[in-house]
């Protein structure tokens, strides 16, 4: 038996199979102008169900990706739009991480989601997090400490009263008692990793909001300039007012990972590793549209400036190459340096810190490099005092801060520091201070150069185990830390201190 549909029934079955085929090409469509997908969103910190305090500033680390490119991420509380950060490329990441800072105002539970849009405008959301948000506990704690160093300042007492029975000293004949008085007043100023009680310490003036993964840090001409390790753009902020400019583009295509930053100090151009291209970009901040790209070694990490060359510590391939800035021609040094890291620089000359197994290399702009110091694996990163002409190295696998003397090529002291390991350094000429990110702790370190103390610690942001404690610059007595798991960095002064 046969059935013939005739009228409305025909259409119908005429009809959906057009249907279908429009949607079929309506999805190929999509998919070839990347309409059709939506952003994958993760929400990395906080974890959910915990607490916040009122009225504090709560960071939300987020990460989205998009094969077509990430342009927006948003913050979502309660299901209202809180805050909002855009791409620093125009046309999207692939993978887009934010910082966005929530400052909550009521108590209770609240639902915290972060969506992010790509290239069509499609919008993906993460899973949600509840964060709970309580009263300001009282601030009793602060005080405990507080008694602390009173217990620790009699000990200095006794010796205070000592120069009272001192001067007597004259008129009696002085038998036996003044001499002993006088021993314990003289203690060697030994190096020492516990932290000087009541001393001045820098305090943090504000966090600068950069986005993505910040990593190498330079100043120069009231500019601060920060390598961005997932988009290839350098950040640039106004040293005066702390505000975010324009970014830098390296002109590396995709994310290729800058690593670290300087800054000639005649020309003006900022130079980034991009640690995945083997290569160096060279930007003129008056013409940042036509960047130059620089071939190099495998893994170009960290930079240091030296007369007219800027060198190039190629971890991956065990190198050292040095670009001449007035031709920007690139070439590498003989010698084979294990693991070259964060390099720094004392006049001429430059100091490689060998991560991998080696001694610390002190490499004239001509002639053999000088080897100083024990070999060992874990020196990662130097910073030079130009007044004292002393060298700083961090010793990563031995928890140590080394100081060289940079006349006698020696090893002249270390310190400890005690739990954590250091990582990059930085060094105030003028006062003498040193600064030591210890990363896996989110601490900067303070020590007194000079007797190589640790003078005390100041809480920092996010930094990650992996790839943070890399970015850290001085420009007077403003000190400027990148934080590579928050996507900010910390600006501190120490001014005020001696």
């Amino acid at each position: 038996m046969r059935t013939v549909l005739h009228g409305p029934g025909r259409l119908l079955l005429l009809l959906v199979p057009a249907l279908v085929a429009g949607m079929i090409v309506a999805c190929d469509l999509g998919g070839l102008f990347g309409g059709g997908d939506v952003p994958s969103v993760v929400i990395e910190r906080p974890a959910s169900n915990v607490e916040v305090r009122l009225g504090e500033e709560i960071p939300i680390t987020a990460t989205a990706t998009d094969s077509t490119g990430v342009t927006r991420a948003e913050l979502w509380v309660d299901d209202s739009l809180y805050a909002s950060e855009t791409s620093p490329v125009a046309e999207g990441q692939a993978s887009f991480s934010v910082v966005l800072n929530w400052r909550p105002t009521v108590r209770g539970a609240h639902r915290i989601v972060v969506k992010a849009y790509n290239v069509a405008d499609n919008v993906g959301e993460s899973a949600p997090i509840t964060l709970n948000v309580v009263e300001r506990g009282p601030a009793p704690q602060p005080t405990p400490p507080g008694p602390e160093p009173t217990p620790a300042g009699p000990q200095p007492t006794p010796p205070g009263p000592q120069p009272t029975p001192a001067p007597p000293q004259p008129t009696p004949t002085g038998p036996a008692p003044p001499p002993p008085t006088h021993t314990p007043t003289q203690p060697p100023p030994a190096p020492t990793d516990t932290p000087i009680p009541g001393a001045c310490l820098p305090t943090v003036l504000t966090t600068v909001n950069v986005g993505g993964h910040p990593k190498g840090v330079a100043v120069h001409g009231h500019r601060v300039y920060v390598g961005i390790h997932n988009a290839p753009v350098v950040a640039v902020i106004n040293a005066d007012t702390n505000a975010v400019l324009s970014p830098l583009d390296t002109g590396v295509p995709g994310n290729h990972q800058a690593n670290g930053v300087v800054v000639h100090p005649t020309s003006g151009r900022v130079y980034v590793a991009n640690r995945d291209d083997s290569s160096v970009s060279a930007i003129d901040p008056s013409a940042p549209g036509s960047p130059l790209i620089i071939a190099t070694n495998a893994q170009p990490f960290g930079l240091a400036v030296a007369g007219q060359y800027v060198y190039v510590g190629n971890f991956g391939a065990d190198r050292v190459s040095r670009i001449d800035v007035t031709t920007h021609m690139g070439q590498s040094l003989m010698t084979t340096f294990s693991e070259p890291a964060l390099l720094g620089a004392l006049g001429q000359d430059i100091f490689v810190p060998t991560n991998g197994s080696g001694p610390i290399y002190r490499v004239p702009p001509a002639g053999s490099p000088m080897a100083i110091g024990p070999s060992k694996t874990g020196y990662f990163a130097v910073a030079a005092n130009t007044a004292s002409n002393r060298v700083f190295v961090t010793d990563r696998d031995g928890g140590d801060v080394l100081k060289i003397n940079a006349n006698t090529n020696q090893v002249q002291d270390k310190v400890h520091i005690p739990n954590h390991r250091p990582f990059g350094i930085a060094v105030n000429s003028n006062k003498g201070r040193i600064y030591v990110i210890a990363a896996e702790a989110d601490l900067l370190y303070v020590l007194d150069g000079p007797t190589m103390q640790i003078v005390g610690t100041v809480p920092i942001g996010g930094q990650g185990a992996m790839e943070g404690g890399q970015g850290i610059a001085v420009w007077g007595d403003r000190i400027y830390v990148s934080n590579y798991q928050d996507g900010t960095v910390t600006v501190l002064d120490d001014s005020a201190c001696p």
